[in-house]
């Protein structure tokens, strides 16, 4: 690196020209005089000439005492210089650059931060340390600034030789030559990324400790806990300080855990940048909201935000118990009415006027309408109070989207779509109850069916998730709004502006596909745009074809 020493300022300078001209002058003048008394025998000019040399000896030896003095002020600023030099190096980066941006110089402290050797980094531009083309630009800027004979200061984003992001400050100041041109920009860097990121984080975990969910963020490849708040402490009975040795996957058994990891998938991948799901801990039932963050040096983390939904599922049971009891009273009668009207539908009972068998077969589909919302209500009651039993066996999923999209079909043009199967090749078999399975499929498709613009198509589809087969059911209907989204699959639950008033429901088709689901391990979720069009979708752990067959009762 160059060194700024000013060994000779200008005072000491002229002084030690001024000691050697008196030095010079008085020899001379004394040689003279000598010569000349000897010659006329003078004493006056023998006196003057011996003063003379005399007074150059004195000067001499007081010239040679001063530049010893200046000799040794000149090593202590040298020592000094390189004190502070080494300790320039040892905690400040240090760039130098030409005049056109290109890196002359740098110091080890450069070196070890970003990762280049000086053979590899000297003769290259300064904007492949840029983190981006903002970066690049404001580089150019600086430069011009600082050639203009200005220093300049601020914070600026770089890229390390690895891709890491450093947040500097960085000082750039013109290095002067004696002709007023700039020979160099000299930058001091200073990498104040940690300092930043723990500043954010403490800022981060004082907003979040006081919040009244659960929180907590763990590492995306480890899982390893780095901060949970105290709500999320009380609950698990953890303390802040032993969470370093605690993982995420401590709070959910094996069976959870797949769930778990399968609901985390696409955020990992990149393909979503958050998550719900629910499930249950041994405190109860919890809602999991999962987001991807990433810190100032790149570095990802994911945020959990537990929630006890626990009063919130005692309300919806409660509600569900007091339909279910009206819907058991009303199945036996309408069970009766629906006999009676496909009798008369039937001809039994004889011939009927025209207008009168046109309004026996109206009441005769709506009553079919209405015993199939009965029949939803309780077989979602049966579901979540683990009455419902799933007899499980090897299933190809092939077959059941391809027995879906045959058995759908005259709804399919009643509602004037067409389903498209885009199966796979090879078998996709999962271990699950292919009714139950068709049950899913049916309320599926029916919604995408009836939202769908007519002449449109809905399509099925079978993808291969390495460890899991993903069934998608995809519309170009209207899209679910933002507010919605979060309660979609709770019961009850109908979004304005996506009710079809030419077919009946009751906002639990959804929910029944939620458990499911679930009760095959499994998860269920969507994607969807406003105005282009919804994606729902089900993953399903694969099996081989000889699987066994289980009757696994259903859990709340």
């Amino acid at each position: 690196m160059p060194k700024y020493l000013n060994d000779f300022p200008i005072p000491n300078m002229l002084a030690d020209l001024g000691f050697r001209f008196l030095v010079v002058l008085g020899l001379s003048a004394g040689v003279v005089s000598l010569v000349h008394s000897a010659n006329l025998g003078d004493a006056w000019t023998k006196t003057t000439a011996m003063f003379l040399l005399a007074s150059a000896a004195v000067a001499s030896v007081l010239n040679i005492a001063r530049t010893r003095r200046v000799a040794q002020r000149i090593a202590v600023n040298q020592r000094s210089v390189e004190v502070h030099e080494k300790a320039l190096n040892q905690h400040t980066i240090v760039m130098a650059t030409d005049a056109r941006g290109r890196i002359n110089s740098v110091n080890q402290k450069f070196t070890e931060t970003f990762g280049y050797q000086a053979d590899e980094i000297i003769g290259v531009a300064t904007t492949v340390l840029a983190f981006d083309d903002e970066a690049k630009q404001t580089m150019f800027q600086v430069r011009k600034h600082v050639l203009d004979g200005n220093v300049w200061s601020g914070f600026h984003k770089l890229r390390s030789q690895s891709g890491c992001f450093i947040t500097a400050q960085i000082t750039v100041f013109p290095k002067i030559e004696q002709t007023g041109a700039v020979s160099e920009l000299v930058s001091v860097i200073t990498d104040v990324s940690s300092a930043m990121a723990q500043s954010a984080e403490k800022g981060r975990n004082d907003v979040v400790e006081v919040l009244p969910d659960g929180v907590c963020i763990y590492d995306p490849s480890s899982f390893e806990i780095t901060y949970a708040n105290k709500v999320f402490r009380r609950r698990t009975g953890w303390s802040a300080d032993n969470l370093d040795s605690r993982s995420i996957t401590n709070l959910f058994s094996e069976s959870q855990l797949s769930s778990l990891y399968r609901n985390l998938g696409p955020l990992l991948k990149g393909e979503r940048t958050q998550n719900v799901f629910e499930t249950e801990d041994e405190f109860g039932p919890v809602e999991v909201l999962t987001h991807v963050v990433e810190d100032m040096d790149g570095k990802r983390s994911l945020i959990s935000v537990m929630r006890d939904i626990t009063e919130r599922k005692q309300a919806e049971d409660l509600k569900l118990s007091s339909v279910s009891t009206v819907s058991h009273e009303l199945r036996t009668p309408l069970t009766s009415i629906k006999g009676a009207l496909r009798l008369l539908d039937s001809g039994v009972m004889g011939d009927m006027e025209p207008n009168v068998a046109k309004l026996v077969n109206v009441a005769h589909r709506n009553s079919d309408r209405l015993l199939a919302i009965v029949n939803d209500i309780l077989t979602l009651e049966k579901l979540q109070n683990g009455d419902l039993s799933i007899d499980t066996q090897a299933v190809d999923l092939r077959d059941i989207l391809s027995e879906a999209a045959e058995s759908n079909a005259p709804f399919a043009a009643e509602c004037n779509v067409k389903f498209v199967v885009l199966s796979a090749d090879e078998p996709a078999f999962v271990n699950a109850d292919p009714n139950r399975l068709m049950q899913v499929m049916s309320n599926l498709m029916s919604n995408a069916a009836k939202l769908s613009p007519e002449g449109e198509a809905v399509t099925l589809k079978l993808c291969d998730c390495e460890d899991f087969w993903r069934v998608s059911v995809a519309d170009n209907g209207p899209g679910v709004p933002e507010h919605a989204r979060d309660t979609l699959f709770d019961s009850f639950i109908q979004v304005e502006g996506l009710k079809n008033k030419k077919f009946a429901s009751t906002g639990l088709g959804l929910t029944i596909c939620r458990e499911i689901i679930r009760q095959h391990g499994g998860i269920i979720s969507f994607e969807t745009e406003v105005g282009k069009g919804t994606t729902f979708y089900f993953e399903l752990e694969k099996s081989s074809r000889d699987a066994g067959v289980m009757d696994v009762p259903a859990v709340a």
